[in-house]
């Protein structure tokens, strides 16, 4: 009965078993399970050795270990590579005693196939080494969230790009979000919740995080959500990127683009392509009233569209010499609207460069400057009639203002008689011509 009973025990064990002759290495007996592991039928096995399951470079090792077990005569243990009846390659976990079958000196091999667990090993070392590369080659902060231990596991980032120089790498998720914004931290950890409860696998979004020093950093974090074999969620990896030189970039432009908006200055900005030649590509709202022009009318065009072919003034020739040069200038010039009225522009045109320091586009500021230059025009005709006026009065009214100081002396130095009504006379004729000469320079006055 106890035969039987270790027969049943090694027949039916549901881990691969055979006894093998020490001095032929042949087969005496295989079990249910080998038989099912490696393809052959109970006539095949018997008909081979050991070594023929075996690669043929490891035959000579094996008889030396058989050799040497058959003199130690204990338990033998060690992994081997073992080559199924298909040619598939397996590794196994061998244990071997001593064993005295039907007379014979044999040995009892129990064969474990763990092959599997050698890919899920290797596969797991080259995940690591995946992520170690991956945590030192990108700027990114990556992360290992574990939804059963409600734990992160974080890369360097969080202490090199976040200043946390004295957080362990592996804090709780309450800690986490807890250096989220306030004002964000609902929106985020919603969102988050949403993801996990739908089982959606991937996630993003975009909050502020404080750092170790006390100031915030904008990030975009993301992650991938994954599910253990009954399909719920039990990790999220992801990494967690610094873009608050791209958020601090956004709010200049947008600050940017609401001056120039929002400017009463017209504000051109033209490519600088010699072939077929600069045309513009934008105009603000102050330009389009500026020019009468609309900006469909505008766009594509090139801007001598506004000189109305007065193409001999100065500040067109300053502006040519700048554009060639690759130079900035500052002109004013007389342009015309759609209509053809004229009217004045002071023009800062200023070049802008690329990444290769090369005049990628030209930014053209136009401020009107008609009612400027009438100004000036109406101080420069005052300035020529009181110079007329001073003409005037150090020529004209000098002779007979002086005319009329020598009669009063005469007058006052002599006595009465028939001179005296002649210089009475000549004394009313000068008054008269100097009343005149006032009245002239009063109507030039009132100009």
């Amino acid at each position: 009965m106890a035969k039987i009973d270790y027969y049943n025990l090694f027949e039916l064990s549901p881990l691969p078993m055979w006894v093998f002759d020490v001095g032929t290495l042949q087969f005496l007996s295989v079990n249910l399970a080998a038989i099912r592991q490696y393809g052959f039928n109970m006539g095949e096995f018997l008909s081979m050795t050991i070594n023929d399951i075996r690669p043929s470079e490891d035959a000579a090792l094996i008889e030396a270990i058989v050799e040497k077990n058959a003199i130690n005569g204990g338990l033998h243990k060690d992994t081997y590579t073992h080559i199924k009846k298909s040619g598939e390659y397996i590794t196994v976990n061998i244990e071997s005693s001593p064993v005295d079958f039907e007379g014979r000196n044999a040995r009892l091999v129990i064969a474990i196939d763990i092959t599997e667990q050698i890919q899920n090993e290797v596969q797991i070392r080259d995940s690591i080494e995946r992520y170690n590369i991956v945590s030192k080659a990108t700027s990114d902060t990556i992360w290992d969230m574990s939804l059963t231990a409600n734990t992160i596991v974080w890369n360097k980032g969080i202490r090199g790009i976040f200043k946390h120089k004295k957080v362990d790498t592996t804090t709780s998720i309450a800690w986490w979000e807890d250096h989220i914004h306030p004002e964000d931290r609902e929106r985020v950890l919603s969102k988050m919740a949403h993801h996990i409860k739908d089982h959606i696998s991937r996630w993003s979004d975009e909050y502020r995080f404080v750092c170790g020093d006390g100031t915030y950093k904008h990030v975009f974090d993301r992650g991938f959500l994954m599910f253990d074999s009954n399909g719920k969620p039990y990790r999220m990896i992801g990494a967690m990127e610094d873009i608050t030189k791209r958020k601090d970039e956004e709010h200049w432009s947008k600050l940017l683009e609401s001056v120039v908006i929002n400017t009463s200055d017209g504000v051109l900005i033209i490519n600088s392509d010699r072939d077929p030649g600069p045309f513009i590509i934008y105009v603000n709202d102050a330009f389009i009233k500026m020019s009468g022009f609309s900006e469909a009318e505008l766009l594509g065009s090139e801007t001598n569209v506004f000189f109305g072919g007065d193409t001999s003034q100065i500040g067109l020739q300053q502006m040519n010499y700048a554009v060639q040069n690759g130079l900035a200038c500052n002109i004013d010039l007389i342009n015309y609207t759609k209509s053809g009225h004229e009217y004045h522009v002071n023009i800062d045109l200023s070049p802008v460069t690329d990444s290769t320091g090369m005049i990628s586009h030209w930014v053209s500021i136009h401020r009107d400057i008609t009612e400027n230059k009438k100004y000036i025009k109406a101080i420069e005709e005052q300035n020529k009639t009181l110079k007329e006026i001073g003409w005037m009065q150090s020529h004209t009214v000098r002779a007979p203002l002086t005319r009329i100081m020598a009669l009063v002396d005469l007058l006052q130095n002599q006595a009465e008689g028939d001179d005296s009504q002649e210089l009475l006379t000549y004394l009313s004729s000068s008054a008269k011509e100097l009343d005149g000469i006032i009245i002239d320079i009063a109507k030039n006055t009132s100009i």
